[in-house]
């Protein structure tokens, strides 16, 4: 029976899913703050959209259609709505660039060492800025979710909220760019 058990354990630790795929280091951690923060912006997102008046959900539409017409600008809750949509495909570069890492410099600890850390360069602080940028997404997208109910222009939130998460897509471009400076995995 002992056998039996232990080769459950085995079987399951060889598979081992994310952590095979990301570690259980510091790439593991920078993926998971990721996620973590893309959920709090798609949580804030969701909130804003549901507290939106039904009529104007088929207006805004209207609007966004309308909008792509005539250049004008769109509706603030669409913006920060369709910043999920942006922020899901940067989870997939998020996780690409986090198995690279992995594959090629495995880590266990929060340190990277020495040679590795050279090797590496500074991408695992892009992959904190980009986390910190999708962050301030969220703080922006409160303040919007705040404002709206009392009326308030929330223009200028979202907009904030397209330039953070922007700024998360060109710092992890330039993780990408360092990575491919390191050869094939």
């Amino acid at each position: 029976m002992k056998r039996l058990l232990s080769g459950l354990v085995k079987k399951t630790h060889r598979t081992g899913g994310d952590d095979e795929r990301f570690g259980t280091g510091l790439w593991r951690h920078n993926r998971d703050r990721f996620i973590r923060v893309v959920d709090r912006y798609y949580t804030t997102a969701l909130a804003l959209h549901e507290a939106r008046p039904s009529g104007d959900s088929a207006a805004s539409g209207a609007a966004s259609a309308r909008d792509e017409v005539t250049g004008a600008g769109r509706d603030p809750v669409d913006v920060i709505v369709d910043g999920t949509h942006r922020l899901n495909a940067l989870v997939d570069v998020v996780d690409g660039i986090t198995a690279d890492l992995h594959a090629c410099c495995p880590v266990t600890g929060q340190v990277v060492p020495g040679p590795d850390r050279n090797a590496v360069g500074d991408v695992p602080e892009l992959l904190t800025k980009a986390s910190s940028k999708v962050g301030e997404a969220v703080l922006a997208a409160s303040m919007a979710r705040t404002e709206a109910p009392a009326g308030r222009p929330i223009d200028s939130s979202a907009q904030a909220t397209a330039r953070f998460i922007a700024d998360a897509e060109e710092l992890l471009g330039r993780a990408r760019e360092n990575l491919a400076r390191l050869g094939p995995s």
